[in-house]
């Protein structure tokens, strides 16, 4: 059967994910946690300065945890889907050209506004994830799913090479060195994430409801009434706790790889190369499982990818050299959009679609506690082994129990 044209809404919706993923890619998967730990925690050993990574991305996600759901109620109730979306954004971007402002030994500031701007780019993701209901039609959820998350490798992977290329040539683009490259590389991010706003303001529309008064109270209200009816939804609800487990190891890898590749001592120029090669293998790959998630079946490909994430772990335990970086940063590149992209639309497939934004609401609120979970288990297993290994083995069994979980999921 022929494939229909995306609308343009569609194509904004789709462009976006270019944008919000240079900050997913330079900052939380690259820059912020190299430059962390080797400018701003200047004279703290390393596995403090992992834990205090990990404890700030913590507090970070366990306020979302708590907000997500509202966020996604009020857009229910109001006309502020938009408006919101669109301040959270430009907070981010905000928080983001900052961290240029920052000197060597002020890691407390850095790590206020890192935090303050992966608030705003994931309660923002609530929004988005509920826009994709507005820009495509139902039997186009998942391929548009897909080309976002692909998109959004091929975007933020794009301005993440000149990032790398700033950061080890510093000279070529009449930069005095790689700190100031990496400062400059921040400032790039939140001018390329403006940029990439702009469509979805012009080009997406979402319908006008009848505003109502005490929106916050009636939201408050309706998520504890969406609790019951998710609790109900036995199929909903059985889905959100196997993602709440496997989304945790996806993000814990995403935001603290480069941590524990600099725990083994590897260059910060070969981590570079490898998290280059990550979105570069992404692109193509998570459009491979979309198509395939539609033939399949998409809880076929996801117990596939949690099967490639747990091979992903066990090869980590004896990674030691570069070489072997780059063959785990191109196993992470094959399956990590692809359980991202294939979740939120077997997601987007089970859920009521009146109830969108709240849904995706306490969808996003079970992906970010697990992005709070992960990196506090991890902060806990090195500081009380006093071992970056140690750490993986948290990651590994919410692998395993998110998979057996989604087992029962029916589709």
């Amino acid at each position: 059967m022929k494939e229909s044209k995306l609308s343009i809404p569609a194509k904004s919706w789709i462009a976006y994910d270019a944008g919000n993923s240079a900050f997913a890619t330079t900052v939380l998967a690259a820059f912020f946690p190299i430059f962390f730990k080797e400018y701003w925690t200047q004279g703290i050993d390393n596995l403090t300065a992992t834990a205090y990574l990990g404890y700030g991305l913590t507090i970070s996600n366990l306020i979302l945890l708590f907000t997500a759901p509202i966020i996604g109620a009020i857009t229910d109730f109001s006309n502020a889907t938009k408006t919101f979306f669109i301040t959270l954004t430009i907070l981010g971007i905000v928080c983001v050209l900052l961290l240029y402002t920052f000197e060597a030994g002020d890691w407390l500031y850095p790590l206020i506004f890192f935090g303050l701007a992966n608030y705003c780019f994931a309660a923002g993701n609530v929004i988005y994830d509920k826009l994709l209901l507005l820009v495509a039609d139902p039997v186009d959820i998942g391929r548009v799913s897909g080309y976002g998350y692909a998109i959004g490798y091929l975007g933020g992977g794009f301005l993440f090479l000149i990032n790398a290329i700033m950061t080890l040539q510093p000279e070529i683009f009449g930069l005095a060195d790689s700190t100031e490259a990496v400062k400059w590389s921040f400032m790039s991010v939140g001018v390329w994430w403006a940029l990439f706003l702009i469509p979805i303001i012009k080009n997406v529309s979402v319908p006008v409801i009848e505003p109502q008064s005490n929106v916050l109270l009636k939201s408050i209200k309706k998520n504890i009434a969406t609790l019951s009816k998710i609790k109900a939804e036995k199929n909903v609800f059985i889905f959100l706790i196997a993602f709440f487990l496997y989304i945790d190891g996806v993000h814990t890898v995403m935001a603290m790889a480069s941590d524990f590749a600099l725990n083994l001592n590897l260059e910060s120029s070969s981590i570079i190369i490898g998290l280059i090669l990550v979105q570069f293998v992404a692109f193509p790959s998570t459009i491979a499982w979309s198509y395939i998630a539609e033939k399949k079946g998409e809880k076929n490909v996801l117990y596939v990818n949690i099967l490639g994430y747990l091979a992903l772990v066990s090869y980590s335990v004896s990674l030691s050299n570069a070489t072997e970086f780059y063959v785990m940063a191109c196993m992470v590149g094959s399956i990590q959009g692809g359980i991202q992209a294939v979740s939120r639309s077997l997601f987007a497939k089970i859920i009521p679609i009146k109830s969108a934004g709240e849904f995706f609401g306490f969808y996003n609120m079970f992906g970010r506690a697990g992005a709070f979970l992960g990196p506090l288990l991890v902060a806990i297993f090195v500081s009380t082994f006093d071992s970056a290994s140690y750490g993986l083995i948290p990651i590994a069994v919410l692998f395993v129990l998110g998979g057996l979980i989604l087992i029962k999921v029916k589709t």
